[in-house]
């Protein structure tokens, strides 16, 4: 922890105070903009995969079409155009539905902590910093 005894008075007590009251806002804004993308990716992985699992279901019934026996040109046509977009679309939402992980994972949740341990130092330094300009006579 700091050496408190660098502030001599109650003035140079509530500068400190402003100072660390500005810099835990700027952590704590940072901490509710993580939970708030945290949220947003939820959501999104969970409507990426309703729509992956439609696209699936797509491929496995245009699939089917292509291979249903006599179907006319164009109904063969049409069929391998359905086929060729639902495979797309499935494979387009398989790469957005991969899950973050190895390194890139890890340094999130590094920085998480960090943000979450730089709040937990700046509260402790406002409490201290109020406690000793209560001992201060001016």
């Amino acid at each position: 922890m700091a050496n408190l005894n660098l502030l001599t008075t109650k003035a140079e007590c509530d500068q400190a105070l402003i100072g660390l009251t500005k810099e835990r806002g700027a952590y704590a804004h940072r901490d509710s903009n993580d939970a708030y993308a945290d949220g947003v990716a939820t959501d999104r992985a969970t409507t990426v995969a309703a729509q992956l699992a439609k696209a699936t279901a797509d491929v496995a019934r245009y699939t089917t079409d292509v291979a249903r026996p006599g179907l006319t040109p164009v109904e063969l046509r049409t069929a391998k155009r359905a086929l060729i977009n639902a495979t797309s679309r499935r494979d387009n939402l398989q790469l957005s539905s991969e899950a973050t992980t190895g390194p890139t994972a890890f340094l999130a949740e590094v920085d998480d902590d960090q943000v979450d341990g730089q709040l937990a130092v700046l509260d402790k330094a406002i409490q201290d910093v109020t406690a000793h300009k209560d001992t201060l006579s001016s």
